[in-house]
């Protein structure tokens, strides 16, 4: 009898590039200030991204044109989550509220948000300096989405 293996990276098609933004402004400023630049419409979706068992939500702003037919999605990378324990010891009574950062993707923590742009026929050198434009932007470049080890987080629909 014959046995028959799917393997499921046959399915992942790459078609979009993905910027890597190293900004302090908040997601909405950044949207409203990417808009601006780069004549965009990026919004608030209803839902944010959670991959993490509901702990962590990060902030999406998404984007369709219909003309082109490109999605625009912006993307927060990090999330603060408070977390509760129980202290040990002499303490083993109180309990103690601790800060963790959790990361969309963890390869890069210090990137604070994502810019994916989905047809695989944007013009990367324009956006780059589009953003790197905007004055809040401190850095901007591209991120190789074949190496990525964690890419299906970047699956947004």
């Amino acid at each position: 009898m014959a046995i028959n293996k799917l393997v499921l990276d046959d399915f992942v098609d790459v078609d979009y590039s993905l910027f890597a933004i190293h900004c302090d402004l908040e997601d909405y400023r950044l949207a409203f200030s990417i808009n601006q630049a780069l004549k965009t419409k990026l919004k608030r979706t209803k839902e944010d991204v959670d991959f993490s068992d509901n702990i962590a939500t990060f902030s999406l702003f998404e984007w369709e044109n219909s003309n082109l037919k490109t999605t625009w999605n912006l993307i927060k990378n990090s999330c603060l989550v408070e977390e509760n324990s129980i202290g040990q010891g002499l303490f083993s009574e109180q309990s103690e509220q601790n800060w963790t950062t959790h990361y969309l993707l963890d390869e890069y923590p210090s990137v604070d948000y994502f810019l994916k742009v989905s047809d695989g026929k944007s013009n990367t050198e324009e956006i780059i300096l589009k953003l790197l434009n905007i004055p809040a932007i401190n850095m901007t470049y591209t991120i190789n989405v074949e190496k990525l080890k964690s890419k299906d987080y970047l699956i947004l629909n």
